[in-house]
């Protein structure tokens, strides 16, 4: 077995998810990839270690069997074609293993761990392909107006995406240019290197994993067979969502390769301020001016409210910084339930007094023993 770790090989742990597998790999395969890096013999090893690590890694039943691998050779089992684990695999399974046949059960393969190698070897145990690839999620941000966080609703946007390139189709070659099978990789798309006694496959350099070649390529699309469209898009926004949630849409990200599935696409939602509202959670606040008489004797004041104007009872004595809740006023959560709107009071005094005015104000300070 090869000495090269394949978690190290894309810098992520043990326990990494698909996804975190999936995006190390393609973010390190655009670094390290011969066409941006011609004739750098480091960039051409270090891609073939990540395509290595990613033809494993990636798929779950061969990770599964990897680890299996690795874990053996922790406990001993460091011999390079593991011939006494393969015994020992075989037999567990209930399939005796010939002298002096590698380890070989005796339908050639190698016990529990077959469908590895027989998926990993060269053309000993038959060629890798190239699986179809599902294409890369794209995260967009999107800014929605506070009142359609608030109530939901829906909004056409007009988003950039890749699509299949108008003027050849997809097929990365001008109109009346000759496409022929890659001689390389004979129309596989993918080509095979030996690493550690082990066979990997990976996208053939030569025509970048298409299988074709292309005599003249598209002047559009510089032979990608893809270009930057923009379409339209109608977009449902749930009641009450939260400024940096994300909305998924599946399916409408980028076009998968070899027939493979389109990605996802994920709205991040920033909500726009609103000139008489805060948002905090599900709850609303808002601020309510009055005068120095309103606030001491008491009054009624109409605010506005997500649902549209509402009488506020405002408290005689009632300072001015005071919170007054509205229940049940403020933004949807799931399940029926809505939050509160709080209303801040403001007292407002006034600029400009008459002289009788002014006087009165002295006499009620007097009265109430209120310093000035």
């Amino acid at each position: 077995m090869a000495e090269t770790d394949y978690y190290q090989v894309l810098g992520v742990n043990k326990k990494a998810s698909p996804d975190e597998i999936h995006q190390a790999f393609r973010k390190l395969a655009k670094k390290y990839h011969p066409d941006r890096n011609r004739g750098d013999k480091s960039a051409e090893r270090r891609f073939k270690e990540i395509s290595a690590a990613h033809e494993v890694l990636g798929d779950a039943d061969k990770r599964r069997q990897y680890d299996q691998l690795r874990e053996a050779r922790a406990h001993g089992f460091a011999t390079g074609d593991f011939s006494d684990f393969f015994r020992s695999a075989g037999q567990a399974a209930g399939r005796a293993a010939p002298s002096g046949g590698g380890g070989r059960g005796p339908s050639g393969d190698f016990g529990g761990l077959g469908d590895l190698f027989s998926s990993l070897f060269g053309d000993r145990m038959g060629a890798a392909t190239a699986p179809p690839e599902r294409g890369e999620d794209i995260l967009q941000k999107i800014d929605v107006p506070f009142m359609t966080a608030a109530h939901g609703g829906t909004l056409t946007l007009r988003l950039r995406r890749p699509e299949a390139c108008p003027v050849c189709g997809g097929s990365g070659a001008s109109p009346g240019s000759s496409v022929k099978t890659c001689p390389t990789c004979k129309g596989r798309g993918t080509v095979q290197f030996e690493q550690g006694g082990f066979a990997f496959s990976r996208p053939c350099p030569e025509c970048l994993g298409r299988g074709k070649r292309i005599g003249k390529p598209c002047d559009r699309c510089g032979g990608e067979g893809r270009t930057q469209g923009v379409r339209s898009l109608s977009v449902k926004i749930p009641k009450g969502v939260r400024d940096g949630a994300k909305i998924r849409l599946t399916g409408e990200g980028e076009p998968g390769q070899g027939g493979g599935p389109s990605g996802d696409l994920y709205l991040q939602v920033h909500v726009l301020p609103h000139a008489g509202f805060e948002r905090d959670g599900y709850d609303i606040y808002s601020t309510v001016e009055v005068n120095i008489v309103q606030a001491t004797l008491g009054t009624t004041v109409t605010v506005q409210t997500l649902d549209g104007p509402v009488d506020l009872r405002i408290p005689p004595g009632t300072s001015s910084g005071a919170k007054l809740r509205l229940r049940g006023r403020g933004v949807a959560i799931r399940g029926g339930d809505r939050g509160d709107h709080y209303v801040r009071v403001k007292i407002v005094a006034p600029r400009q007094l008459t002289p009788a005015q002014a006087e009165l104000l002295r006499r009620f300070a007097q009265e109430a023993r209120i310093p000035t």
